[in-house]
């Protein structure tokens, strides 16, 4: 061999040797460890799409298929400055040589350990993760589909976590590209391995923080490269966290995952691309312990019980179809709320269509029936709820309470600014709006904020209220409502002080100048007296001119005036009130107060003039607005015909008006009068009535004292009469029994004979007086249940008549009476004395005598029966042993009475008692009982 070419050939082999020796010295020794960094920080950086840096160090094992060892490696967050997006210890990879001399780079095998990722989202929105090429407008939340993204990529994201109902965007959007490529589709085509993994998704703006800390995950490729399998477990917020997923390429899918107790699975399929490409699934969850996952998800644990939610979901072009939704939640105490319905695209908020039903007591036993505020419950709930544009509206809404039941419409659109996770643990609703009413025209606008919507508290809601009187008047024509105006008002409502408080009301009527109102209400506590104010002023000018602009007949009564003002401070209350019609001024005042056992209430009615002609005109007034309704169907805008009954949602009872209707024969409907035990008196003091001749005041006390309730002695002085009546109940022994007293007199008989049309005249001064008692229930059960006794009697009257002779004395004496020429008969007495009992009203001694006749009644009117059996003998003054010349009865139905005419008169039985009559005869007590 030539000498040449043998030192030519060592010089080659020199060259390769010393290029092989340059080139490990590059890859291993420590002064080339910049150069390896940036090699590998940009052909890494290339191939995710974000940029990436490495710390420490790189050493690569050389061979056909080289293995790259890299220390300390971070991607920092382009949005957030001091923040590194992920974090890892250590990463090895396989790289082939031969393809990276065809100029290509295929990297496979990853190796990853010590890795944290850090995904953050501030407050103003801007997260972490998103790179600076991908940044789009008003991003849609959940996960984004990457352009041209295998279904293998697609159920990797959905594994990781598409469907966040945070509203964290997923890692999908990780180190998108702006070849559409990204973190994941570059995992997607690999084999990688990572071990001791840390993942946070910290979300500023809501709140909610989600700790991944992993033990292991394996991404896995299929035989071929057709598709990857992933497999991870660790723990999520603390709890046991595991999944399992295999996505094979262009075939169905599945995700399979448990947090704590609860359990999903996600079993999905590919869009074809020409039918618009994505994914399509079901989605089932089983949130075990509702506890567990409330603990989970970082909120406080108020609620217990079990949960499911199934849904089949469609991901396309950006948009989450949900279809077939149907969410179970059973509580602890046997509380159920279910959800059906869908939505058109979840990430948007748009196309809502979802029902609610809800009870919210045990099966089969709702809560007893309220007996004021303290004690409402919320026992159902029905709503049907629609979404216009990202704004959802209650299409239905019945809302049951052992209270009462309404159903509204009309109400929503309601948005939420937010769901957050305050620092408390609790779920809040931020900056919401609602309104009522008509969309391009509500009534009722309220913005505020829910602190705590799992239970219903840290309520804050402002708003304003702005109604035509066409809302309640509408049926009478647009010309009536117009008249009428409208009201305004504002409003404010909160719980901050630990219970519901209106803190502000205030409303007035607008456009109009038939009525004048004015309120203003302040409710420090809903359900006690703490900080009560109210204030309410109704004006109107001309009480005519209101009637006659509502189409009525026209009253002239004057102008008219009710006010009202009540303040409360701790456990008292004081009311005041006053009425104006016409010159008549009513006023009322009252002082409460609730501390101790036994509250006591002091009050009045005054008024230094009343005219009877006002309170006639008041009446009639109050008939003309009644006839209203009976005119017009009752306009109630707020409410509409209940929905069937759902079947989540037991039978719901009739519905129950603000006070209780009480039951025959139950108990229960005495509420306990011994709870509402009070020291009260009521004081009625009006000086001065006028209109009528003879009527002069009336004056009363009524006071409740030791269980005991007493009227009176009420003194009515009325056209030359009175009255004197006292009435009283025990409300603790007998509550359903009252007991009334008094007496009556200086009642014109002729003018009681005129006012029943018997056109009779007569004169006579009657007095009375009774003592009965009876059922106090209504006015029916106390008339049919009273028992006690009454007497009516008159003295030195007369009647233009002289039959009354004619039957005492009979036909021949008549003729030759006094009274049949004079044609009137003077009155002595009448004395009726009678038996009350249950129905019955019966008497042995009505006695009706003139100066020559004494008439003598017996029998009596039960009209429960319907029967009647009366007997009246008139015998001649002092003679009661003498014959009846004419006695009569009066039998059968009281309803259709049979009068008889006893033709012969007739005589006292042979067993009478004889003798004389005494010489101080005693006028109108029956003749037969002096006999000596």
């Amino acid at each position: 061999m030539p000498r040449w070419l043998t030192k030519t050939g060592v010089w080659i082999l020199g060259a390769v040797a010393v290029l092989v020796l340059a080139a490990w010295l590059v890859l291993a020794i420590p002064m080339f460890s910049d150069f390896r960094r940036s090699i590998v920080e940009s052909v890494l950086s290339d191939q995710i799409g974000q940029a990436l840096v490495v710390n420490d160090d790189v050493r690569i094992v050389l061979g056909q298929t080289s293995r790259i060892h890299v220390s300390g490696v971070e991607i920092p967050s382009v949005n957030v400055p001091d923040t590194a997006l992920a974090e890892l210890n250590m990463l090895e990879f396989d790289l082939d040589l031969m393809a990276l001399l065809g100029g290509a780079i295929d990297l496979d095998n990853l190796t990853v350990d010590g890795l944290q990722v850090n995904m953050v989202t501030l407050e103003d929105g801007t997260d972490s993760w998103t790179s600076a090429a991908s940044v789009q407008t008003d991003p849609p939340s959940g996960t984004v589909e990457p352009e041209g993204a295998t279904p293998a990529q697609e159920g990797a994201a959905e594994a990781d976590g598409g469907t966040s109902e945070t509203g964290d965007a997923p890692p999908a959007e990780a180190g998108t590209s702006e070849d559409g490529g990204g973190i994941l589709a570059f995992l997607g085509e690999r084999t990688a391995s990572f071990t001791s993994i840390g993942w946070t998704i910290d979300n500023q703006a809501t709140g909610f923080s989600f700790v991944f800390d992993l033990t292991n995950l394996d991404l896995a490729r299929f035989e071929e490269g057709e598709g990857v399998s992933l497999v991870g477990k660790g723990t999520l917020n603390g709890q046991t966290f595991q999944i399992d997923g295999n996505y094979p390429r262009g075939a169905p899918f599945t995700t399979k995952a448990s947090f704590g107790s609860m359990a999903l699975s996600f079993d999905g399929q590919p869009i074809e691309p020409d039918a618009g490409g994505g994914f399509s699934g079901r989605f089932d969850l089983d949130a075990g312990q509702f506890g567990d996952l409330l603990e989970g998800i970082g909120l406080q644990r108020t609620l217990e019980g079990q949960g499911q939610l199934k849904a089949d979901l469609t991901n396309q072009a950006g948009q989450l179809k949900v279809e077939n939704l149907d969410i179970s939640i059973g509580l602890e105490k046997g509380q159920l709320v279910e959800v059906t319905g869908s939505i058109d695209d979840l990430f948007a908020g748009t196309g809502f269509d979802v029902s609610i039903d809800g009870r919210f007591h045990p099966e089969g036993a709702p809560p007893p029936r309220a007996r004021g505020l303290k004690d409402l419950a919320l026992m159902g709930l029905h709503a049907h709820i629609v979404s216009q544009a990202k704004e959802l509206e209650f299409e239905e809404l019945t809302i049951t309470t052992n209270l009462f039941d309404q159903g509204l419409n009309n109400i929503g659109p309601i948005s939420i600014g937010r769901v957050r996770r305050s620092p408390e643990g609790e779920l809040a609703f931020e900056n919401m709006r609602l309104q009522a009413g008509p969309l391009d025209a509500p009534y009722v606008v309220a913005t505020g904020s829910i602190g705590d919507i799992l239970q219903l508290r840290k309520l804050a809601f402002e708003g304003t209220l702005a109604a035509s009187a066409s809302l309640i008047l509408g049926d009478l024509g647009d010309d009536v409502a117009a008249a009428f105006g409208g009201v305004e008002a504002e409003f404010a409502i909160d719980d901050s002080a630990g219970h519901l408080s209106l803190s502000k009301l205030d409303a007035t009527t607008v456009d109009t100048n038939l009525w004048s109102l004015a309120m203003r209400v302040v409710f420090t506590n809903m359900a006690d007296l703490d900080g009560f104010e109210f204030d309410f002023d109704l004006d109107i000018p001309d009480g005519a001119g209101f009637l006659a602009a509502l189409d009525l007949n026209e009253i002239d009564a004057g102008a008219m005036e009710v006010t009202a003002s009540a303040r409360g401070g701790g456990q008292k209350l004081a009311v005041t009130a006053g009425t104006l019609v016409g010159k008549s001024r009513l006023d009322a005042g009252l002082e409460m107060n609730v501390a101790g056992d036994e509250p006591t209430i002091r009050g009045g009615i005054t008024s230094d003039l009343v005219n009877i002609r006002d309170l006639k005109n008041a009446a009639a007034y109050l008939v003309q607005l009644g006839s209203l309704e009976e005119r017009q169907p009752k306009v109630q805008p707020l409410v509409m015909p209940k929905p069937e009954p759902q079947p989540l949602v037991l039978p719901k009872p009739e519905p129950q008006p603000l006070v209780l209707p009480k039951s025959e024969g139950d108990e229960a409907y005495r509420f306990k009068l011994d709870d509402l035990l009070t020291d009260l008196k009521i004081v009625l003091d009006i000086k001065e009535i006028v209109g009528e001749q003879g009527v002069s005041s009336v004056s009363s006390d009524f006071t409740i004292q030791d269980g005991k309730a007493q009227l009176g002695p009420l003194e009515v002085a009325y056209g030359g009469g009175y009255f004197n009546v006292s009435a009283g109940m025990d409300l603790v022994e007998t509550p359903d029994r009252l007991s009334i007293s008094g007496a009556t007199g200086g009642w014109d008989f002729g003018d009681i004979l005129d006012s029943i049309g018997l056109g009779i005249e007569a004169h006579g001064t009657l007095q009375g007086k009774f003592d009965v008692a009876g059922n106090s229930r209504s006015i029916d059960a106390f008339i049919n249940s009273m028992s006690g006794s009454a007497t009516i009697s008159m003295s030195r009257g007369n009647i233009s008549t002289s039959l009354l002779e004619l039957a005492g004395l009979g036909i021949f004496r008549w003729l030759f009476s006094e009274e049949r020429s004079q044609k009137f008969t003077d009155i002595v007495c009448v004395v009726a004395p009678v038996r009350i009992d249950p129905g019955k009203i019966s008497s042995s001694s009505i006695v009706v005598e003139t100066e020559k006749v004494q008439l003598v009644a017996t029998g009596a009117v039960d009209w429960r029966n319907n029967s009647i059996a009366l007997r009246a003998e008139p015998r001649p003054v002092g003679r009661p042993l003498s014959r009846s010349a004419w006695p009569f009865d009066v039998t059968g139905k009281l309803s259709e009475p049979e009068f008889k005419l006893d033709i012969g008169g007739s005589r006292p039985a042979w067993n009478e008692r004889r003798g004389d009559m005494p010489s101080d005869r005693t006028p109108c007590t029956p003749d037969i009982r002096q006999l000596e």
